[in-house]
């Protein structure tokens, strides 16, 4: 089963990530996670669920729970996926089927491979994308602040060694 929505299209069988035609390196469980959320994308989805699904007979934290849904919201935005306070996760976005005559034509895709990573406490690689150049557009304009507080911090560290 396929589905596209804004600019990706997602395999949930094979769990290919795509956006624009160009394929996104997307890790298992992260990938799993993504199709568990838009196969049934009208359900909330419990942590418990979502670690017998993602990670069945394995003793994981909750903590694999929560990067996973981080590492997804960072690839497709904080809306993309509405936490549920005691319940647990819910798809967002807009959702349409595709189906086997809808598919583009196969052509050799290019692989977007992360260049940022993040481990969980098993240890699996979470990749987290750079920055897309020009893949997605964006309507909202990046906020500064991050940039100049971690040059602050940076500062201050520097200056409280030195010192």
């Amino acid at each position: 089963m396929k589905f596209r929505f804004s600019h990706f299209e997602f395999d949930c069988e094979a769990l290919v990530l795509t956006n624009n035609g160009k394929v996104f390196s997307l890790n298992e469980k992260p990938a799993k996670l993504l199709a568990l959320l838009l196969t049934n994308a009208e359900h909330i989805h419990s942590k418990d669920e979502i670690l017998e699904a993602v990670w069945p007979g394995r003793e994981v934290t909750n903590q694999v729970v929560f990067q996973s849904i981080g590492h997804l919201r960072a690839l497709f935005g904080d809306d993309a996926i509405k936490t549920f306070s005691r319940k647990g996760y819910q798809w967002q976005l807009p959702l349409t089927e595709v189906t086997d005559d809808e598919a583009p034509p196969a052509t050799s895709p290019q692989v977007e491979t992360p260049k940022q990573t993040a481990n969980n406490d098993n240890n699996e690689d979470l990749s987290i994308p750079s920055a897309p150049e020009d893949n997605i557009a964006t309507d909202t304009p990046k906020p500064a602040w991050p940039l100049a507080a971690a040059t602050l911090l940076g500062l201050l560290a520097g200056a409280y060694f030195f010192i």
